[in-house]
């Protein structure tokens, strides 16, 4: 596994299906989902009013911002009713049962 901007989060055993966790790393609020035996890393904050993803409801790929209904895929990061609003996703590996999240640096 390459260094650089990869940074070990947590292991794949202490998520369990359907599960959201709040994560703060390196200073970024991020929620990491597991959908079946697929892992998800999207920003922890809804792009209208920074509310906190991981406490929305989880329906398929969709996860619905629990302050005001606003919902996000959270594949592609895209607001449902305005594709051109998108909350970050963060790529990620898993290896040897840990996963790992680019962390995007500062610009």
């Amino acid at each position: 596994m390459s260094e650089g901007n990869w940074v070990y989060v947590l292991e794949t055993a202490e998520l369990v299906d359907g599960e959201k966790k709040a994560l703060v790393v390196d200073g970024q609020r991020i929620a990491l989902i597991k959908k079946g035996n697929e892992l998800f890393a999207i920003s922890n904050k809804c792009v209208h009013m920074e509310c906190p993803l991981s406490k929305g409801e989880l329906e398929g790929y969709i996860i619905k911002c629990p302050c005001h209904d606003w919902r996000f895929d959270i594949r592609s990061g895209e607001f449902l009713d305005a594709r051109e609003l998108k909350v970050d996703v963060y790529e990620l590996q898993v290896s040897d049962g840990k996963i790992y999240l680019k962390i995007k640096g500062e610009n």
